[in-house]
């Protein structure tokens, strides 16, 4: 994995003992390691960390290089490993490195998919999409292959791909439209949450958008939403900038029009 980069650390491998030495500074610690899922490396939205490597710490053992995130609930996220070879299900016949966000004990929740530029079974990139159902800590791993060195390093990040939209208004004479499009050339689903002023769940509708399309939504035709207001997010699995909208409050006894921004987070 990642051999392009080997003439990058020849020069300093040489410098350095031949025994004992990681180049990854997050795989250890005197608070740990990253070993399980107690490991202090936590990922926050807008983090990109730098110099992983899938060495095998001791050798013969496959190195597994755990995360932790605290995620929100209704939020949609979106993490990447980017460099080397990563394993997909028809390529690479289990002997690269994997992706997953999984449970406390390592079983998978999430598997990492195929998210980069290339087209080949070999993959530089994965990607792990996800909806979180409520707000708890998360994990994601990175494992590597007994035969890894200090070469094998990949960089990873971490987002939050939920829209907000701060004002939908079915009160008085003002009815909302959301007006969803997809940025992406695949097919982007999710769902579209709906909060009155005071932060509480109103309703959740299904997004689900072709590649390129546009999503329209009436929100005075959802009967939880007469008569209410506040405001609305999006939850989806197409990644961080998948979707542009908006929502417009027609008022159709003067025939004013108001729009209001869907965003996401900063980055």
């Amino acid at each position: 994995m990642n051999r392009l980069r080997a003439c990058a650390y020849s020069g300093l491998l040489a410098l350095l003992p031949a025994t004992g030495w990681t180049a990854d500074r997050w795989e250890a610690s005197n608070l740990g390691n990253d070993d399980s899922y107690y490991t202090r490396n936590e990922l926050v939205h807008g983090s990109v960390q730098h110099g992983h490597d899938l060495e095998p710490d001791p050798p013969g053992v496959t190195d597994r290089d755990w995360m932790s995130l605290r995620t929100r609930a209704r939020h949609s996220y979106e993490a990447r490993v980017t460099s080397g070879f990563w394993t997909i299900p028809s390529g690479c016949s289990g002997s690269c490195a994997t992706f997953n966000r999984v449970d406390s004990v390592g079983a998978i929740l999430t598997a990492g998919v195929k998210d980069g530029v290339t087209s080949n079974l070999y993959p530089s990139t994965l990607g792990v999409r996800w909806i979180a159902p409520v707000s708890a800590n998360e994990y994601l791993v990175a494992a590597g292959q007994v035969d890894y060195s200090a070469l094998d390093t990949y960089d990873v990040d971490l987002y939050d791909t939920t829209y907000f939209m701060p004002r939908f208004n079915n009160s008085g004479t003002q009815v909302t439209v959301l007006v969803i499009q997809n940025t992406r050339d695949a097919l982007v689903t999710g769902e579209i949450y709906f909060y009155n002023g005071a932060g509480t769940l109103l309703s959740a509708q299904p997004l689900s958008i072709p590649a390129q399309g546009v999503q329209v939504l009436n929100s005075a035709t959802i009967p939880e939403l007469l008569g209410q207001s506040g405001s609305v997010t999006i939850a989806q699995l197409g990644g961080y900038g998948a979707l542009a909208g908006k929502g417009v409050a027609l008022e159709p006894s003067t025939g004013f029009t108001f729009d209001t921004a869907f965003a996401p987070l900063p980055r």
